[in-house]
């Protein structure tokens, strides 16, 4: 028995170099429809992951806490009090990893150096946060080194808002607003830092100091306008923004995991998922279209053999077998061709970078989409079930798209096929 399926593979494998043109223009069209799939879904699982890690890192967070009205008016008087209670509390939760309370604060901004002309003003947002723990891999301030972070009456400035004042580290900074009960805040910071962030309002309008220092500032002791809670996992979310909405000190806030939070995102992330399905669609199309013609000529063309093995005794199932062999080794070849071409070009992009800006010419580093920086430069990772989902789909076509003539040449009368 091992030697009959030994001999009908071995038949299976030498038909498939009878038309070695066909053969090779059918393991082009399904090696190009892999490549496509995995080093077009990799590229976009690259893209994804970077805006995924932004959102559930330093912008959103895994959980948010808020006043209920504050994300609609974001008025400095809708806050949450008691902070270093709430913190406290979430903090005992075991999903919980870290608690970012947060001020914000509209404020108008100059170069503080003195000129004979005055020096002109603009807009801006005090951010105020705790120093040590927006400096990890979730934090506002990740990517600073220990001597560069603000402490004090020392402040940090994302680079658009630096290079609008026309300003740079060590000089300084004169900062006009209101506290919290409407009175006049003004100050004059030292700008210790001068960064680049995915975090849009960072980036484009931020003054970074810290919490304290802030709250002193605006008059809001013990008061933050947002806790950024992140957990062991953002998957989880929205059980862990259940858990803290238990807690009775904040019965009054808004507890919202990060997809309720950024719902343009979210949607755009699961969009993914189809744009997966529709690559592998291009894989299955294109591996039907050439396995079916393939598999179709070479039946008509062997009509006189299988009628010949049918007259010397071969079973019908045999030359079933026999073509559906044929098909499935012609896809896994051609879908083993196109994955491993699709991830060595994947390995190579993903330590070079693709940018696509430059691609079109264009001179721009980033684009603002729903509060983020998403980067042109896009760093494809490898996901294996992008070449699972490849193969899969070709060994399913394979078998589908060779039945109907499988079975063709399974019907055929041994005499008439002869004579053909």
């Amino acid at each position: 028995m091992k030697s009959k399926r030994f001999t009908t593979a071995y038949i299976a494998w030498r038909n498939l170099g009878r038309n070695k043109r066909r053969t090779l223009l059918a393991l082009g069209a399904i090696a190009l429809g892999q490549l496509t799939l995995v080093f077009v879904n990799c590229m976009m699982a690259g893209m994804y992951e970077e805006m995924l890690q932004t959102v559930t890192g330093p912008l959103v967070g895994h959980v948010q806490i808020h006043h209920p009205d504050w994300r609609q008016e974001r008025a400095m008087d809708l806050y949450i009090d008691k902070v270093s209670k709430v913190k406290s509390q979430i903090s005992k939760l075991p999903e919980v990893k870290t608690v970012l309370p947060r001020i914000y604060a509209p404020v108008l901004v100059a170069s503080g150096k003195k000129t004979d002309e005055p020096a002109e003003a603009e807009s801006a947002v005090i951010i105020g946060i705790n120093v040590d723990l927006e400096v990890n891999e979730n934090g506002l301030l990740h990517m600073l080194e220990a001597d560069n972070r603000p402490k004090g009456q020392s402040v940090v400035l994302g680079k658009v808002l630096a290079n609008r004042l026309n300003v740079d580290v060590g000089q300084q900074l004169a900062v006009i607003g209101q506290d919290i009960d409407g009175f006049p805040a003004t100050n004059l910071y030292t700008i210790q830092a001068v960064i680049k962030s995915g975090v849009d309002i960072v980036q484009n309008r931020g003054i970074i100091m810290d919490i304290n220092e802030a709250a002193q500032l605006l008059a809001m002791p013990d008061q933050a306008h947002e806790i950024v809670v992140h957990g062991t996992d953002y998957h989880q979310a929205e059980k862990l923004a259940g858990e803290i909405g238990k807690l009775k000190i904040l019965s009054d806030a808004e507890v919202l995991p990060w997809r309720q939070v950024v719902p343009n995102v979210s949607r755009m992330i699961d969009l993914k998922s189809w744009m997966d399905l529709i690559f592998v669609a291009v894989v299955f199309i294109a591996a039907a279209a050439g396995i079916a013609n393939t598999a179709m000529m070479s039946t008509f063309e062997r009509t006189h053999e299988f009628g010949m093995l049918l007259a010397l005794g071969t079973s019908p199932l045999r030359i079933v077998r026999m073509i559906l062999i044929e098909s499935v080794v012609l896809g896994l070849a051609g879908v083993t061709i196109g994955s491993l071409v699709g991830v060595a070009v994947v390995l190579i992009t993903s330590q070079t970078g693709i940018n696509y800006a430059a691609l079109a010419g264009a001179n721009v580093e980033d684009i603002a989409f729903a509060g983020i920086n998403v980067s042109y430069v896009i760093y494809p990772m490898i996901e294996v079930r992008h070449i699972i989902f490849g193969v899969l789909a070709v060994t399913a076509t394979s078998v589908l798209a060779s039945t109907w003539p499988a079975l063709l040449a399974a019907r055929l009368e041994p005499v008439e096929a002869m004579r053909s």
